[in-house]
């Protein structure tokens, strides 16, 4: 509500409380709250949007926010057993109730907060006027940590205990297009090399080709 109130102390006690209701937990609540994502969604968005100044200095915690929020939208594979599907459930957060996962709901509001990182915004809370004129967005700063986040995207589809339904992939498709531009072609090619296996390594290709299919909609 008080951006301009914001400082660095206070945001990462912020970043530890977000990390602490996106931990995976052992038992779960009778039903799921989408309220509290659609929270963390919201607080994640104004920070990004009025206090760049201060996130800039914490792009990782960010990162491992982002990630959770992905990692958070899995749905159980059907006729898994017990085992197998506490597996998975034990990484969700407590309040997420693996009967009743996300919806396309859930997925679009990610999008709409990882699109927010390439708009150009005016920091709340500079002293100077100058300063807090300047409208930039996060994209530059946030391009190392790009990647990261899409593999977190990138290992849950390919989880053989998980599915992302089809409506969710759609809803995320222009929050996985904004990681892309904000990586660019250097950045994508770091987890091609060191961290994706062959199956990934498809995942990331084909992202990457409907990336770049709508981006040029219309230039050609």
């Amino acid at each position: 509500d008080q951006p301009a109130l914001v400082r660095q102390l206070d945001l990462s006690s912020l970043w530890s409380v977000l990390g602490s209701c996106l931990e995976g937990a052992r038992h779960h609540e009778a039903s799921t709250d989408k309220t509290t994502f659609h929270e963390i969604i919201s607080t994640v968005n104004a920070l990004i949007r009025l206090r760049r100044d201060l996130v800039t200095s914490t792009l990782p915690h960010l990162s491992y926010i982002l990630r959770r929020l992905f990692l958070s939208l899995r749905h159980l594979r059907p006729q898994l057993g017990a085992k197998q599907s506490k597996m998975v459930t034990d990484t969700l957060p407590i309040w997420v109730n693996p009967n009743q996962p996300f919806s396309s709901e859930e997925s679009k509001a990610l999008a709409r907060l990882l699109t927010t990182m390439t708009t150009k915004t005016i920091v709340r809370g500079q002293t100077s006027a100058a300063e807090a004129g300047k409208a930039e967005s996060l994209a530059r700063p946030f391009s190392k940590h790009a990647a990261y986040v899409l593999q977190a995207y990138i290992e849950a589809l390919n989880d053989s205990l998980c599915v992302i339904p089809a409506d969710v992939r759609k809803e995320l498709e222009p929050g996985l297009f904004a990681l892309c531009d904000m990586m660019g072609e250097y950045n994508r090619d770091a987890p091609m090399v060191a961290s994706l296996d062959a199956g990934g390594k498809t995942v990331l290709k084909f992202i990457w080709r409907e990336y770049e299919k709508q981006r040029y909609i219309g230039k050609g």
